[in-house]
């Protein structure tokens, strides 16, 4: 049986609570973080993040920190992130048919291309960085706390822009 050098891990939470002045949401956000920080009002938490692996190196009393030589790969569910969220998406008739989401929340904007024929100006259509034209659909399984400029326009049928697999071709 071989013997293996383990550095585990967990996260230690830290509160501070502050209070802010600022124009924006956004900016509220940014100064209390620099609000936080130069504060010495830090309080531990009750709570504490799960065990995981930082490092690995086969053999007994070895250094897996040993200028990065000796350190095994950590596979994604024993490391700090975990496994990563797996998306499906089930294209049919190039239409998107399902998304189905395994192991955690995930924000999955589907961006269809097949907008051939669409009138330039058409509500519902994006530019991207490429000057390519697409229509958004948003299948995440959750929403973000507010807008972003990714984020589909907010309607009557959807007040936070969620569109739950709706496509927003303006051909369907």
């Amino acid at each position: 049986m071989k013997k293996w050098t383990v550095q585990c891990g967990f996260a230690a939470y830290y509160a501070n609570t502050v209070t802010v002045e600022a124009e924006t949401f956004d900016a509220a956000l940014e100064k209390a973080i620099v609000a936080a920080n130069e504060s010495d009002g830090w309080k531990p938490l009750d709570d504490c993040g799960p065990t995981f692996i930082d490092a690995v190196a086969e053999g007994d009393d070895a250094d897996p920190w040993r200028e990065f030589a000796s350190s095994l790969p950590v596979p994604p569910r024993f490391s700090e992130r975990g496994e990563p969220v797996a998306v499906t998406v089930t294209v049919s008739g190039g239409t998107v048919q399902q998304v189905e989401i395994e192991g955690g929340r995930a924000i999955v904007h589907v961006h269809d291309y097949d907008t051939e024929g669409a009138a330039p100006g058409t509500p519902g259509l994006h530019i991207d960085a490429d000057g390519g034209t697409y229509a958004l659909a948003d299948w995440s399984n959750f929403s973000l706390p507010h807008e972003t400029a990714e984020s589909p326009s907010p309607t009557q049928e959807h007040p936070k822009g969620e569109t739950h697999g709706t496509a927003s071709h303006p051909d369907r």
